[in-house]
């Protein structure tokens, strides 16, 4: 079977790895098994995971869509929530300067949310073996790349930093960081689509390593915005560490960075398929509440600076 080609439905790949029928009407290229192919460790798929099936059937009570089809539906639409709340202040031509002020915020914020949710698929299907809601990982990477494009667009605009467009995209390490973001996230944009995966062949995999090298643009990004300047309370919510950006994607960083080492992911499998998933779960919890609580403070923020620009009362009206 030739690099790049998706095997037919219910099918092995040419390392034995089992292509589910179920979802062979919108498999991607990224979201077929292996999941462990790149780390050279295959976990055999043949034995479908009950979620899977139970997610590959008809719904109840709307028998013409699959359940995974209607969850995944819901799990998109949040995507769309960073332009919802800033639509009013483009649609006013940034009336009462109500972009100027929180539009970084809500996009910068936002887009940030879409990556880690993202780069959050992978360590999920790790924990549980479940696949269904791969797909979210290209949905979630692609909004990422959108609503930063649109936050650099609107900045170059709207923002008060001297020096034109110029300045205003790069007048500040954190922007340089920020553009940088941008320039690293466009390739992976354009080529997140299956036939230029196919056309790129295991190229592709190898431009697929730029997310790392976006993932730490972005942690460079917030540590410059917050000035480097660790417990400094004044500033967010008055919160001495969680109020920062830069604490907030450590917190959310450190478990998903573990899954991700080939030993973590042998032992996670191997207590999974031996019936021994809590000891798993123990083991993680501590990260796992420091992940929620800085995921808490991130939508937090979201909100709060959404508000601002829909209700037309930015900070320095």
């Amino acid at each position: 079977m030739s690099q790049g080609t998706i095997p037919p439905p219910g099918s092995y790949a040419d390392d034995g790895a089992y292509q589910d029928t179920a979802y062979a009407d919108d498999l991607y290229q990224d979201d077929l098994y292996p999941e462990y192919e790149e780390d050279g460790y295959v976990e055999s798929h043949a034995k479908r995971r009950s979620i899977d099936v139970w997610m590959a059937q008809p719904s109840t009570y709307f028998p013409r869509f699959k359940r995974r089809s209607i969850a995944l539906f819901f799990l998109r639409l949040p995507a769309f929530v960073p332009w919802f709340f800033v639509m009013r202040g483009w649609l006013s031509l940034n009336e009462k300067n109500s972009l100027t002020f929180v539009e970084a915020d809500i996009l910068g914020s936002g887009g940030e949310l879409c990556f880690l949710i993202a780069v959050s698929i992978t360590p999920l299907i790790t924990l549980t073996g479940a696949r269904w809601f791969a797909p979210l990982r290209r949905w979630y990477g692609i909004f990422f790349a959108l609503i930063g494009i649109s936050d650099s667009t609107t900045a170059a605009i709207v923002s008060n930093f001297n020096g034109g467009v110029f300045g205003r995209l790069a007048g500040h390490t954190f922007l340089v960081a920020g553009l940088l973001i941008i320039l690293v996230a466009f390739p992976l944009l354009v080529t997140a689509n299956t036939p230029a995966q196919r056309r790129m062949g295991t190229w592709w995999k190898k431009l697929q390593k730029m997310t790392y090298v976006i993932w730490a643009l972005i942690i460079l990004h917030l540590a410059l915005l917050d000035g480097f300047r660790p417990f400094d309370g004044p500033q967010g919510d008055g919160d001495p560490v969680f109020h920062q950006r830069f604490y907030q994607i450590m917190a959310i960083s450190l478990p998903l960075v573990l899954l991700r080492l080939p030993p973590v992911k042998r032992w996670v499998i191997e207590k999974r398929q031996a019936g021994e998933q809590w000891k798993v779960w123990t083991a993680i919890a501590p990260m796992a509440a420091l992940y929620l609580i800085a995921f808490g403070f991130i939508l937090n923020e979201e909100y709060q600076t959404g508000m601002q620009v829909l209700t037309m009362h930015p900070p320095g009206n």
